[in-house]
């Protein structure tokens, strides 16, 4: 197989010009398409003089996963990788990657890199479920230790997955319920249920620009907060029992409300607007008006 004809690197962003421009000496060499999730017209202007690169423009914020799962729709590769806009590519990791997969891609489900920073201090990249984060809280992390060899994980962030489309598209995509946040862990969830292998290679090496995201551009942090507490809701929904998901929400509702108190009490406030922010979530969620409240902000 040829990289340059079997993969589609797949781009969601949302006002997220400049870091594309970033990427552009790479992304001009391989098939992209780019789902932009804004009504502005800047991408169109950089990306119209390559054949090479499909943009979808999008009249609202669609999130990642639907957004994603149209770019994958739209592409005629065997191969995809998703690529957040807040990765800087480098062309001999994505090779690396796509020759890894050859080797056995019968049992390999996904493939990432290792993730660093500017400073090149590596990031950690998933490795550990969020199920079992929340069982054992003193579960080692990898953070900054040098991989050695290649690792299987229960999860790899999603900014950065090499896979098949066929496979992708046989788990249904991801999970159009997840706006932004636990996407990734769930298509990991779904992955490890088909027996197919997720995979950190540490030869491939790219950088994570994490507060670079577009989508921190639009969204003030308290919204941001809400909308990663309710994805955590629903990713729990899908993979623990429904009374323990309710016993866990009515545990953490009790426990915010007491925190609150507390830090008002202390007048920390910044600490209690927090706890206020995710009594907000647990209220959203339980009454389901998150949703009517991602239209108000139009996403």
């Amino acid at each position: 197989m040829n990289i340059y004809d079997d993969l589609t690197l797949i781009l969601v962003t949302y006002r997220s010009e400049a870091l594309i421009n970033k990427n552009l000496d790479i992304l001009k060499k391989f098939k992209v398409i780019i789902i932009d999730n804004s009504d502005s017209e800047k991408l169109e202007l950089i990306t119209e003089p390559f054949k090479n690169i499909k943009l979808i423009r999008s009249t609202k914020n669609l999130g990642y996963g639907k957004a994603t799962n149209i770019g994958v729709s739209k592409c005629n590769t065997h191969f995809i990788l998703h690529v957040g806009p807040d990765i800087l590519l480098n062309e001999e990791s994505i090779k690396s990657l796509f020759s890894f997969f050859l080797k056995d891609e019968n049992n390999i489900g996904i493939l990432g890199p290792s993730l660093y920073d500017v400073n090149m201090n590596r990031r950690t990249n998933g490795t550990i479920s969020y199920i079992k984060k929340l069982k054992d809280k003193n579960i080692s992390k990898l953070n900054n230790n040098i991989p050695v060899g290649n690792m299987c994980c229960d999860y790899l962030v999603g900014c950065c997955y090499l896979m098949k489309k066929d496979f992708f598209n046989s788990l249904g995509g991801f999970d159009e319920d997840f706006f932004m946040y636990f996407e990734d862990n769930d298509l990991c969830d779904r992955t490890k249920k088909e027996g197919k292998l997720i995979i950190e290679v540490p030869s491939a090496k790219f950088i994570h620009l994490e507060n670079s995201s577009s989508v921190k551009k639009k969204f003030t942090n308290y919204k941001l907060s809400i909308i990663h507490k309710i994805s955590s809701y629903i990713y729990l929904r899908k993979n623990i029992k429904s009374i323990s998901l309710m016993s866990t929400i009515l545990l953490n509702f009790i426990d915010y409300c007491q925190r609150l108190f507390v830090n008002l009490i202390l007048f920390k406030f910044k600490k209690s607007f927090k706890n206020l922010l995710r009594l907000i979530s647990i209220i959203l969620y339980v009454t389901m008006l998150y949703k009517v409240v991602y239209k108000v902000w139009n996403i």
